[in-house]
């Protein structure tokens, strides 16, 4: 998890003030634990290839449990994450997981040094 905050407030950093970063952890019920990963796989890639205010949006899985994910999710800013949960195509996703979601969890995130930069 350390690991992720630092990539997060890396890119928060190098992109722009103003962007928009969190986690979101998620729990299925396992029977759905497949089924979901696959959908949970379309979506990201449709919204980072769809839209030009999602930066990142990288799912994962839990090792230890495969009925957890989280996702990092870094937007431009306020306006590209609404415009987002807007998106028929996340509308589809969230009403097509509904069932199978026992909990979500959104973990807001900031960067810790916004003076830190990418040098690559």
């Amino acid at each position: 998890m350390k690991k992720i905050v630092l990539i997060l407030a890396l890119i928060a950093s190098f992109v722009n003030a103003e962007v928009l970063a969190k986690i979101s952890k998620i729990s299925v019920h396992c029977e759905y634990a497949q089924e979901y990963k696959k959908i949970l796989e379309e979506e990201s890639l449709k919204s980072v290839k769809l839209e030009a205010g999602v930066l990142l949006l990288y799912p994962m899985i839990h090792e230890q449990n495969p009925c957890e994910f989280s996702i990092v999710e870094v937007y431009a800013d306020e306006k590209s994450y609404q415009s987002h949960l807007q998106s028929e195509h996340f509308k589809a996703y969230k009403q097509g997981t509904l069932h199978m979601v026992k909990s979500l969890e959104f973990i807001p995130m900031k960067a810790l040094n916004e003076e830190l930069k990418l040098e690559k």
